[in-house]
């Protein structure tokens, strides 16, 4: 692990560790540690000069993203789920929420329409500067992305009036950091495809009523992200 100076990349001691988790989540997403290596705290400590608070804090934001395992007085190790159980997570993900948007367009809610329409149009006027930040120069521009693809995905998720299928949904959204597939993404075209083609065809689907269309349109965007997502991360090293 090379040295930094202290705070270095570092905005505000209020948000270090967030700041850092997501510095280590980058690197362990794209390869920089193998599976079983170890991240120790005092390590962390003297990379991002920072006292030992917001380190422990960052490594147990990763534990919470299933990236380590703390290890009692020893820091944290790798634990980066292997493709085939992120294959497995994916596959149950584009059933329940192909389902989500089956409902959402039974509900024929006028207010889901104008909802999914509004984060839309926010994620069509974010696109020009989302593309220029692909080098991962763009960091507002990415929160930004994710809020409103949360949006987006979260109105469908509540539109069918099914709380447990939501809640189902969110649990496997946590078991991997959800938003590695915008790492992933690598080309314009692709970001245009994920974010606005795809969402406008579940858009139109949902809006005209047409359930069984909205539910393989929902299942085809989730497999294109999984495939996107395997292929970022094999390419990484994380291939096992």
């Amino acid at each position: 692990m090379s040295d930094m100076p202290s705070g270095a990349g570092l905005e505000s001691p209020s948000s270090y560790a967030d700041q850092i988790a997501r510095i280590l989540e980058g690197e362990i997403l794209a390869g920089r540690y193998a599976r079983g290596a170890h991240l120790q705290q005092d390590e962390v400590c003297r990379r991002f000069g920072v006292s030992r608070t917001p380190a422990r804090e960052a490594l147990r934001k990763l534990q919470a993203l299933n990236l380590v395992e703390l290890i009692p007085n020893r820091g944290a190790r790798v634990r980066v789920p292997t493709l085939r159980e992120l294959e497995e997570v994916y596959q149950v993900r584009a059933e329940l929420e192909g389902f989500a948007a089956e409902l959402a367009a039974e509900a024929k809610d006028p207010s889901v329409a104008r909802q999914l329409a509004e984060a839309q149009k926010a994620l069509a006027d974010l696109l020009p500067t989302a593309v220029a930040a692909l080098d991962g120069s763009g960091e507002s521009a990415a929160e930004r992305l994710r809020h409103f693809n949360d949006a987006f995905h979260g109105v469908i998720h509540d539109a069918g009036g099914n709380r447990r299928l939501g809640q189902m949904i969110q649990e496997l959204h946590r078991y991997f950091p959800k938003d590695t597939v915008r790492l992933a993404i690598r080309t314009p075209e692709a970001l245009q495809v994920l974010y606005l083609d795809d969402h406008e065809v579940i858009l139109d689907r949902i809006v005209n009523g047409r359930g069984a269309q909205a539910r393989e349109a929902m299942r085809d965007h989730i497999r294109r992200s999984q495939a996107m997502l395997i292929e970022y991360l094999r390419d990484g090293g994380l291939g096992a």
